[in-house]
């Protein structure tokens, strides 16, 4: 029996007839939603305060040196350049020539000023960076004015290792004790003035190069090309963008909860959606049949079964909780769609109602289920009835056939002109209906026996 378009179609209303105010109100958060979003995305955005970068400065200074080959050895020749190293031989190069490079960019500059001083420094340092002591020289100063952006500033000094190792050492034995560690290093500050983008800008950059004392060799480790941007920004107030998602989300939700709302209005105000109760008994049945299934089988039961007294069920579930409580199955027969439970001398049934073929796709009413009822039920007494009334009747002594009179003059009329004793329908049941012996070929002593 198939009934899922009916079953959904009715489920379906039962949800919009009791949660008709829920949804209504939801899809009018959606419009809500959906309208306040449109609005401050296409009609009125509103403003923000955004950051510009309009110009920058960068400056970029390094280290280059180099020592020249003042005694004869084996290996290098007499006035060669060492450049570029990180170690270096004391006794045949010394000195070692530094040479800090600074040049900066920029969009637009002017009056730009570059200064750069170098300080060579010989510190002890203990743990947790304690300074024993620190001796300083100044090594060179060099400032220019008007520097063009990519254009470089030298600032060039020299460095004797011999004799910053023979200093290091006369500070040590001057003080008698050496509780640290000795570091020998160069700092040096750049700084850059000037106009840059039309605006006065100025930075200030800090370099370091070590150099690490090994009797006959000595090492220098610098850090490279340093490079530091300062930017300029401005805050502007521009109006605020959105992305799509939301240029036509706001709309797209406005719509949905607009024909939410109103679908919902329509159909609760042009509909009766509540359910009648033989729809929500259907419903029921519908709910019984899927949650006790595995109890459920299908086969048709024998005609004989059917000859035991039969007990109604009210419900599938009722039928169900009676044939486990006494050991027994629920049989669904395939052609009539009833459920029966054999137990004991009686059958024990429920019909279920039937799927509606009404306005609003439900179940049948009453009428509909009782005439269903009245063609499943095998062996009904309705029908036995009838037939022994008509062969009562068609039997009984005196029994006339009533026909039309041709003057027009109804039967119970010519029954009355004719004074014709017609027998009720209690008195029809009394009578003996039996045959005659005459009928079957009988004497005319039985006829007297009768008589």
């Amino acid at each position: 029996m198939s009934s899922g378009p009916n079953e959904r179609r009715l489920r379906l209303r039962a949800v919009l007839n009791e949660q008709s105010t829920a949804i209504l109100v939801a899809c009018l958060l959606l419009a809500a939603v959906g309208a306040g979003l449109a609005y401050t995305t296409h009609v009125d955005p509103g403003t923000e305060t955004e950051t510009r970068t309009v110009s920058s400065l960068t400056v970029e200074s390094e280290y280059r040196h180099s020592a020249t080959v003042t005694e004869p050895n084996a290996v290098f020749q007499t006035g060669a350049v060492l450049d570029g190293r990180d170690t270096y031989f004391a006794r045949i190069a010394p000195e070692l020539d530094v040479d800090v490079a600074t040049s900066y960019a920029a969009s637009s500059a002017e009056n730009v000023t570059v200064e750069v001083g170098s300080t060579l420094v010989v510190r002890n340092v203990g743990e947790g960076d304690v300074v024993y002591w620190r001796d300083t020289e100044p090594l060179a100063s060099e400032t220019v004015s008007n520097v063009a952006p990519g254009e470089t500033v030298n600032a060039s000094f020299t460095l004797n290792s011999t004799a910053i190792d023979q200093r290091t050492a006369s500070i040590e034995e001057q003080l008698g004790a050496s509780p640290g560690e000795t570091e020998t290093f160069v700092t040096t500050e750049v700084a850059v003035d000037g106009s840059i983008g039309g605006v006065p800008t100025a930075t200030t950059q800090t370099l370091e190069m070590a150099l690490t004392h090994g009797g006959a060799t000595y090492a220098v480790d610098e850090p490279g090309v340093q490079s530091d941007t300062t930017p300029r920004t401005v805050q502007e107030t521009v109006e605020r963008e959105y992305g799509a998602l939301r240029s036509f989300g706001g709309p797209l939700l406005l719509l949905a909860g607009l024909v939410g709302a109103g679908g919902i209005g329509y159909a609760t105000r042009e509909y009766d959606l509540a359910l009648t109760s033989a729809e929500r008994e259907y419903l029921s049945y519908r709910d019984d049949r899927s949650e006790f299934a595995e109890w459920i089988t299908t086969f048709r039961l024998p005609a004989s079964t059917h000859e035991r007294p039969t007990a109604e069920a009210e419900s599938l579930r009722d039928l169900v909780d009676f044939a486990i409580d006494n050991d027994t199955g629920v049989v669904e027969d395939p052609q009539t769609g009833a459920f029966h439970a054999v137990s004991g001398e009686f059958v024990y049934t429920y019909r279920p109602p039937a799927p509606a073929t009404g306005d609003h796709g439900g179940i049948a009413g009453d009428d509909g289920q009782a005439a269903a009822e009245a063609v499943d039920d095998e062996g009904s007494d309705d029908e036995a009835v009838t037939d022994a009334d008509s062969t009562a009747v068609a039997s009984a002594p005196g029994s006339t056939a009533a026909t039309p009179s041709a003057d027009g003059d109804s039967p119970d009329e010519e029954r009355e002109a004719a004074d014709v004793d017609v027998p009720d329908e209690a008195d029809v049941w009394e009578m003996d209906t039996r045959p005659t012996d005459a009928d079957a070929g009988g004497s005319d002593e039985g006829d007297d026996d009768r008589a």
